[in-house]
């Protein structure tokens, strides 16, 4: 009896370990499956933890995350009412975020699961996006078939322009696998792979022709160019590599030029006419393509973000304390357009702290400060030990990275409360923030 009781055990945990260790996989799947792997990951894990009386551990940063999206629920419930019961809904259905948090750290925190085989997958991921993504810029067409998209490349996410941020985010994860994983007896390969690795995720991330995650990439190399010595010599030819192909690639590629043409001369973007745009009557257009074409004028070359953060932040002033609540800033932004023709609005503000000050005000804004306070705080006191190992450490720089790439303040960000980009978003805060529990072959 006691025998099958510790097999059950095991299996669990295997279990356990690969539904947590496949996230970056399932990430790559249509937002649907990513709700019931998510849902099925926290009634599994919890109810493991329940089933086998292991007690759940509740810390300061969990009771400020449940906070922060109860506040967003009634933020909502208050501007919406009963108007929207679909965002509503929505609204309820983000708390999965919360307990995926608390389930993250929970099986960390008892050593129930371990991260060896996630940074596997995650180097495997962004590979394989990488490598679609080479398919699909050469031959036009990526290995399910989807083509470009609006001079944009998105290879296995087909219309979502969501590669490149994909990579980016967990392009450090593949990082650390050789950092961290590193086999005493291979060694050298593994050091020739690393540069080998970089490349591929650098070149396949400048190919999806998105700005942001290319630069955030390239930047975070060079903090790791920084703060890893005995790594210097690696990154430093990986780095000259990456800028000598963007450099023949942008001299060369009509869709590279152009995209990155308005980085390097902001002076000299030809200007639009909002106005002529916000005319709806006059030009007939309905409001969901206007909503379309809002988005298109939005990314066409990076500026206009400026303006919709200053959108953002006129939204914000109107519900100053508690926010208006989820996808409320595209339906205020066109109410306060009534006065203010020339606000530019999209479906949401395309930045972290605008989005969580337009959803749950200063209050939910200062919630997540504080989180991010003790964050960085816990990190940098542990950073400083003398007492911590080598490796130890390196994890800790290189998660420091991820935090410092993921919260840059003046970053276009997707929405944190969106399925895709929510789930990398919280997923990647569990991880940094249950890091000094991690158990390692």
């Amino acid at each position: 009896m006691i025998k099958n009781i510790k097999k059950y055990k095991f299996e669990t945990n295997y279990l356990i370990s690969f539904l947590f260790s496949i996230f970056p996989l399932i990430i790559l799947l249509p937002s649907g499956y990513i709700n019931v792997y998510i849902a099925f990951l926290i009634i599994y894990g919890f109810n493991f933890l329940f089933t086998n009386k292991i007690k759940i551990k509740i810390i300061f940063f969990d009771y400020l995350i449940f906070i922060f999206f109860t506040l967003s629920i009634i933020s909502t419930i208050t501007y919406y009412e009963t108007s929207d019961y679909i965002i509503l809904a929505k609204s309820i259905a983000d708390i999965r975020f919360a307990f995926l948090f608390l389930l993250i750290r929970n099986l960390f925190h008892h050593k129930i699961i371990k991260i060896d085989t996630l940074l596997i997958l995650s180097t495997f991921g962004t590979i394989f996006v990488s490598l679609d993504i080479f398919l699909q810029f050469i031959y036009g067409k990526n290995i399910l078939g989807y083509p470009q998209l609006e001079g944009r490349y998105g290879g296995i996410f087909g219309k979502e322009a969501i590669a490149g941020s994909y990579m980016q985010k967990f392009s450090m994860l593949a990082v650390l696998t050789f950092f961290y994983l590193e086999p005493k007896k291979s060694s050298n390969i593994f050091r020739i792979l690393i540069p080998v690795t970089l490349c591929i995720l650098g070149f396949g991330i400048l190919m999806t022709l998105d700005r942001t995650p290319f630069f955030i990439y390239f930047f975070s190399l060079l903090l790791l160019l920084i703060l890893l010595k005995n790594f210097r010599k690696l990154i430093s030819i990986t780095l000259l590599l990456i800028a000598l192909f963007f450099i023949i690639a942008y001299k060369n590629n009509d869709l590279i030029h152009s995209r990155y043409k308005p980085v390097f001369y902001v002076a000299k973007i030809i200007s639009f006419d909002i106005i002529n745009l916000t005319d709806r009557n006059k030009n007939q257009i309905n409001e969901n393509k206007y909503y379309n074409l809002e988005e298109k004028i939005v990314l066409k070359t990076g500026i206009e973000y400026f303006s919709l953060y200053k959108s953002a932040f006129y939204v914000f002033k109107k519900s100053f304390w508690f926010g208006s609540g989820k996808k409320s800033y595209l339906k205020k932004c066109y109410e306060l357009r009534k006065h203010k023709e020339k606000l530019l609005c999209a479906p949401h503000p395309h930045n972290l702290y605008l989005e969580i000050l337009v959803n749950q005000g200063v209050l939910g804004f200062t919630l997540f400060a504080i989180y991010l306070y003790f964050l960085v705080k816990k990190y940098s006191l542990d950073l400083f030990k003398l007492k911590i190992n080598q490796k130890d450490r390196l994890l800790k720089l290189i998660f420091l990275i991820i935090l410092i790439s993921e919260l840059w303040p003046l970053r276009p960000y997707g929405s944190i409360y969106q399925t895709v980009n929510g789930s990398i978003f919280w997923f990647i805060l569990a991880l940094i923030s249950s890091s000094n529990k991690y158990s390692l072959k």
